[in-house]
């Protein structure tokens, strides 16, 4: 496995301000992320990559002015020199999750390990579609004041009383009241409860 380590140089011939202004907008990346990739100190910038993958992110870097550099990870095992070591090996199966972890705990994961969430193929899509993905926790736009509206004449405006309807004016019948001038509440006498 290897890594892409950017260390803040520029390609010969590449302003400095044109190399940090493609690496903002390649990364999506603020200022204060370009300030930290640009300050002289290795960055690495991708990991886990095969061989191939990392020289195509070193070249895509080289187009837009940066210099990057193509190093085996710490971690990762030397490929063997045998004929037997380059032909597929089956995967291992996976080790089972140690019972001492608590239910409902999230797994455990070495940092840069990811989750195949979308598949084991999408570097080789968003390589070729100048679509990147921004680090998580990455604020993706900047925030902006946005004034209140001015209402004017507000002294002519006034508001309808409770249960009014507002807009179009019905022309319904006045309400029917019935006649009940006939009827009257009497009380039962006990004599027709027998």
């Amino acid at each position: 496995m290897f890594q892409l380590v950017f260390k803040g140089e520029c390609v010969p011939g590449t302003d400095l301000e044109a190399a940090r202004n493609n690496a903002r907008t390649l990364f999506k990346a603020s200022l204060e992320q370009v300030d930290r990739m640009f300050s002289g100190q290795s960055v690495v910038i991708r990991n886990r990559l095969e061989e191939v993958q990392a020289e195509k992110y070193r070249a895509v870097l080289k187009k837009h002015g940066m210099v990057a550099y193509v190093q085996p990870m710490a971690d990762a095992r030397p490929a063997a020199a045998s004929p037997a070591a380059a032909s597929p090996q089956p995967k291992p199966p996976a080790a089972p999750a140690p019972v001492a972890q608590k239910r409902g705990a999230a797994p455990q994961t070495e940092p840069g390990d990811r989750l195949p969430v979308a598949g084991e193929k999408v570097d080789d899509i968003l390589s070729g579609s100048g679509l990147s993905l921004a680090p998580v926790g990455e604020t993706l736009a900047e925030p902006s004041e946005v004034e209140p509206p001015m209402f004017q004449h507000l002294d002519e405006w006034s508001l309808a009383p409770a249960g009014s309807d507002l807009g179009v004016e019905r022309n319904l019948p006045p309400p029917v009241v019935p006649d009940v001038s006939h009827l009257s509440l009497a009380d039962d006498d006990a004599s027709d409860r027998k």
